[in-house]
């Protein structure tokens, strides 16, 4: 009886300390070699790192979580560095190579298109890389945006080098030692710009000495345009335009305001001079009468969509004949 009770009391301590047991798990490994991040580049975590094939002919697919929020522009940096890493680390380059970039490290795990912010690939038997970035740009990236294509300074992308591996080279301007400059406040609480806009002579840093009515409004629709055509969260845009160091329009319009009454303006008024160039080319008036026509219509236009906003939105100097 002693024997089994004890063998009996033997089995429930062992039990009872197995059920108890505080010894912990092994924290997973990082399966793959982690690239050194220097300083400027987004952190990241490699999660997946798949290669097959031989030495020479290595085909590689990369999963990559990123540890941190990023912008559009940051992902470029990423995406460079794990190709160079990839391209060095051994002796031969792989024949192939993905990297697909995730907004963390959760996401690059589960794989898939869910989470997935950028991407880069070579091709077998291509020269360089092609990149994804699929990150939009925010609100104030968006009127940086805006306002450089304003000032004829447009920002494109270049189709042939998605990856962004060349240095764009900065050409000076005339205007960029200009005392009197354009310049914009954003308000991202409100989703609002203003924007102010000297009138300026041609390539001087002087203002005009005779701002006409059509021409100071047809800068504020030019601005309003490509403001409310390229910031998809625009709520509102204040247009100030200064003659003289003194506002002398200063015009602000919503978004609803744009898209009810004021989106097919610029379309109205180059519909009018097209016809107006149409009836020059078959005679039937000169130079003169085409340009005196053409400034009619368009005072008159701009006069009658700017009476349909509230009056506490629209200042227009009396001196602009």
């Amino acid at each position: 009886m002693t024997k089994w009770m004890s063998l009996a009391g033997g089995l429930s301590l062992f039990s009872l300390g197995a059920a108890c047991s505080t010894e912990k798990s092994e924290a997973p490994k990082a399966c793959c070699e982690q690239p050194k991040i220097p300083a400027g580049v987004t952190p990241f975590v490699v999660v997946a790192d798949d290669v097959t094939g031989p030495s020479d002919g290595q085909k590689v697919i990369m999963r990559v979580g990123l540890s941190q929020p990023i912008k559009r522009d940051q992902v470029f940096p990423v995406l460079h560095l794990l190709y160079r890493h990839a391209m060095t680390r051994n002796v031969f380059e792989p024949i192939q190579f993905v990297a697909n970039l995730y907004a963390s490290e959760t996401a690059a795990r589960g794989g898939g298109d869910g989470g997935l912010v950028g991407r880069i690939v070579r091709e077998q038997g291509e020269a360089g890389p092609k990149c994804e970035n699929k990150i939009p740009y925010d609100f104030s990236e968006q009127v940086g945006r805006a306002f450089a294509a304003s000032v004829g300074r447009a920002q494109e992308e270049d189709s042939s080098d998605s990856c962004h591996l060349t240095e764009k080279k900065v050409v000076a301007r005339v205007d960029d030692k200009f005392t009197h400059k354009s310049g914009y406040k954003v308000d991202p609480a409100r989703s609002a710009v203003e924007v102010t806009y000297p009138y300026l002579e041609m390539g001087k840093d002087e203002y005009v000495k005779d701002l006409k009515y059509t021409a100071a409004l047809r800068d504020w629709n030019e601005h309003m345009q490509s403001f409310f055509g390229k910031v998809e969260g625009l709520k509102e845009l204040t247009f100030v335009g200064v003659k003289d160091d003194q506002p002398v329009v200063k015009i602000t319009v919503t978004r609803s305001q744009f898209d009810g009454q004021l989106a097919s303006l610029q379309e109205e008024i180059a519909a009018h001079s097209a016809v107006t160039f149409a009836s020059l080319g078959l005679h039937k008036t000169d130079d003169k009468g085409a340009a005196k026509e053409q400034s009619t219509f368009q005072s008159k236009t701009y006069k009658t969509a700017l009476a349909a906003l509230p009056k506490n939105q629209v200042f227009v100097s009396p001196k602009l004949k």
